[in-house]
């Protein structure tokens, strides 16, 4: 075992539930004698900041790496004399030695690095980009790919330059919250690629003529042709649980990157753990003074509930491993499945009680879909789109389904769907991006946030319209849910929407607004993404809410090093003999 520092922990833009690094945080030189990771302060503190740190194999103690205060993703160059890094939104190199750090380029968000034998660097600067390449020595990046959304591909990452410095590997993502991942290579003269490997993420070339990449927390190997790149055979299993971040519910943090590094000298360093476990909640009632009730002695991964028109049951999907829509029968406390294959996500009951819509996707975009609440009928497609689609509510007639549709990237719009005529047309297309539109209870009114101004704020707009917009929120504000008589809005806010605000409404002659007041905080609940989260009793007197139950730290303090593991994998996945 190789431990980490005392009184440190491996970082990597940690996922603060559990600590663990969601960025690869260890690399091993090409000749296997140090390692650089990164690491923080062991309970860190909203001021404490990462920093590299280099162990020599036949050492006990690291030091660590001046000039490289704030950095993590650590990655060598050719040579293993420089370290590349991210820090405070820039790509960053400095000697292994230390010294003074050389800024390379402006990169919002780092999504895998990788250093090439012709001194360029290629990376992944966001969470649904492809990939770019600048220079060692600093300068404009400029970019290598483009994710075809036609063939199913959400973001370009975790980038591997291959020793022969013509080709890349790298991982595609289908969704952003895509369990099974491709490893794809890209030529990078012709800037084309094609799928290698199914079920494969941060995929690495290894001397043996191997590539070694994860499946959901298990290394595995497969015997690859270098000089054709071609995959020869099936992968095989090698190492089990390594930690790996996938199943992690909030998008940017879920990369699919591993905590593994392979020399070429065959030594092997990681870290255990797995992919993330699904968030365990609860369905609980919420008073007004934030006071919570159980529902249901359930546990899972609970999203987004809604109450049905007559308030006896509640439907939900699961979501992170299984992504299901649920109906739960509050007399009975019974739970029964409607979907039982692709990924269900935000259901919404129809004014009479009788069917439920929800998004729905297998290997394509999610779509808008509808079946009896009771399961007696099939799915029913109500929309066709290569766009992701996402229930929002109902008009009070059921004649219009208001959702969300992503239309392009990070930028959504309020759409309608007329029921009759299934033809779907844009709310406002006013350039902004348009979440959680809300119908009032008389139907007269929309309620729905937009960054407009800067930040996600709520809004009413007259419906259908023509009219004006007004504010509702103050200082930001999401997911507005109507009370049951029309008088009041109750919205989200704060980091994880754990800030309950309510505005008196008038609509006698018009619409106006009170002052916003804070109920209650809770920083436990579950947020929504597009379409709200949380429900109302029929009473008005109760919110419909999920809750994570408290997790248990894990944070890195040691890693698994490996010597001579080229045997091993020789022997678990065994090339043709030439």
């Amino acid at each position: 075992m190789i431990k980490v520092e005392p009184e440190l922990w491996l970082d990597g833009m940690r996922w603060t539930d559990l600590q663990r690094p969601t960025r690869t945080s260890v690399v091993l030189s090409r000749d296997g004698r140090f390692m650089v990771y990164s690491a923080i302060a062991a309970n860190p503190d909203a001021k404490a900041k990462p920093q590299l740190y280099l162990r020599r194999i036949d050492q006990s103690e690291a030091k660590a790496i001046a000039g490289t205060e704030g950095g993590v993703i650590p990655f060598l160059s050719p040579d293993d004399r420089w370290v590349g890094f991210w820090a405070d939104g820039k790509l960053m190199k400095v000697s292994v030695d230390g010294g003074v750090p050389l800024m390379l380029c402006n990169v919002a968000s780092l999504f895998g690095a990788s250093w090439g034998l012709d001194d360029r660097i290629i990376f992944a600067n966001a969470e649904s980009s492809g990939l770019s390449r600048v220079s060692a020595e600093g300068g404009a990046p400029e970019s290598l790919t483009t994710p075809d959304q036609t063939k199913q591909e959400y973001s370009h990452r975790l980038p591997y330059c291959l020793p022969d410095g013509k080709r890349v590997l790298f991982t595609i993502m289908g969704e952003a919250f895509d369990l099974h991942p491709r490893t794809a290579l890209l030529d990078l003269k012709t800037r084309s690629w094609h799928v290698l490997v199914e079920d494969a993420a941060d995929a690495r070339y290894v001397p043996t003529e191997h590539l070694v990449f994860l499946r959901e927390g298990t290394l595995m190997a497969v015997p690859f042709d270098l000089r054709r790149g071609e995959v020869l055979g099936r992968p095989a299993p090698v190492i089990a649980n390594v930690m790996q971040a996938l199943n992690i519910g909030w998008s940017p943090n879920n990369t699919a990157a591993g905590q593994f590094s392979i020399s070429n000298s065959g030594c092997l360093v990681y870290a255990e753990g797995g992919i993330n476990p699904d968030t365990q909640t609860s369905l609980v009632w919420v008073d007004h003074q934030g006071r919570t009730e159980p529902i249901a002695p359930l546990k899972a991964p609970f999203f987004a509930p809604r109450l049905s028109p007559d308030g006896h049951e509640i439907a939900y999907t699961t979501v992170q491993s299984e992504n299901q829509a649920w109906v739960y029968d509050l007399s009975r406390g019974t739970a029964s499945r409607l979907t039982s294959e692709g990924k269900a996500v935000f259901v919404t009951w129809t004014p009479e009680g009788k069917r439920l819509v929800f998004a729905w996707e297998k290997g394509a975009s999610q779509n808008l879909y509808w079946q009896a609440a009771d399961g007696s009928t099939a799915m029913e497609r109500l929309t066709t789109s290569g766009y992701d689609q996402w229930p929002g509510s109902w008009s009070p007639d059921g004649a219009t389904l208001a959702f969300v549709q992503r239309i392009q990237d990070k930028v959504f719009d309020i759409f309608l769907l007329d029921l009759r005529s299934r033809r779907t047309t844009s709310f406002l297309h006013s350039g902004a991006t348009l979440w959680y539109p809300e119908f009032s209870p008389d139907g007269r009114w929309m309620a729905y946030a937009s960054d407009e101004s800067g930040r996600m704020e709520v809004y009413v707009r007259p419906f259908p319209g023509p009219g004006g917009k007004w504010l509702i929120s103050r200082d930001g504000g999401s997911e507005p849910l109507w009370a049951r008589n029309g008088k009041q809005l109750f919205y989200r806010w704060g980091v994880t929407g754990q800030e309950i605000w309510a505005v008196d409404i008038r609509i006698d002659g018009g619409l106006s607004a009170g002052k916003p007041r804070l109920l209650f905080e809770a920083p436990m609940l579950i947020s929504g993404g597009v379409s709200r989260a949380w429900d109302l009793s029929p009473n008005g007197q109760r919110f419909l809410m999920v809750i994570r139950d408290e997790v248990k730290p894990v944070p890195v303090i040691e890693m698994v090093l490996v010597v001579n593991w080229f045997q091993e994998l020789q022997r678990l996945a065994p090339t043709a003999k030439k």
